[in-house]
């Protein structure tokens, strides 16, 4: 199987994230912003993980008030060149704007200064994320591979 064979099976799930792309979708599910092998997760003032009650959020350039809060990309087992195959998918999570909503301090210090790890790949960021990753293949009609947590 090649590259492409794989990566078609993932279309539907594709589909769906760019149907519910924070971008241009303003329905409260477009929580979604499409890579080309996976897809970021934001949450908003009504749909977030636990603890991020009250943190200000911004729309910028999307439709509504959000924050970043995860990536989830499409795992590969290239173990046979000749046979690449999806065998996961990779989650990490980054509360960056929980973190200097806590944190406003850490404004005042160079950049890289201060770091605060502990908003990395949080439980309950992770279990957020995870129930949205499965709700867009169930979605999609497309059955969620084994989702693991990266860490970098």
């Amino acid at each position: 199987m090649a590259y492409s064979s794989e990566h078609n099976k993932m279309r539907p799930v594709l589909a769906q994230a760019a149907a519910l792309d924070i971008a241009t979708n303003p329905d409260p599910a477009a929580l979604f912003d499409l890579l080309q092998s996976g897809f970021n997760l934001w949450c908003t003032p009504e749909d977030h993980p636990a603890a991020w009650q009250g943190v200000p959020m911004f729309a910028g350039a999307f439709t509504k008030p959000c924050a970043f809060v995860a990536t989830v990309i499409w795992h590969w087992d290239e173990t046979d060149a000749q046979d690449p195959r999806i065998i996961g998918l990779n989650l990490t999570t980054a509360a960056y704007t929980l973190r200097d909503y806590e944190h406003p301090e850490r404004n005042s210090y160079p950049v890289g200064e201060l770091d605060v790890p502990d908003y990395f790949n949080r439980p309950e960021d992770v279990a957020w994320a995870t129930e949205k990753a499965r709700w867009l293949f169930e979605q999609a009609g497309v059955p969620m591979p084994t989702i693991a947590v990266f860490k970098e």
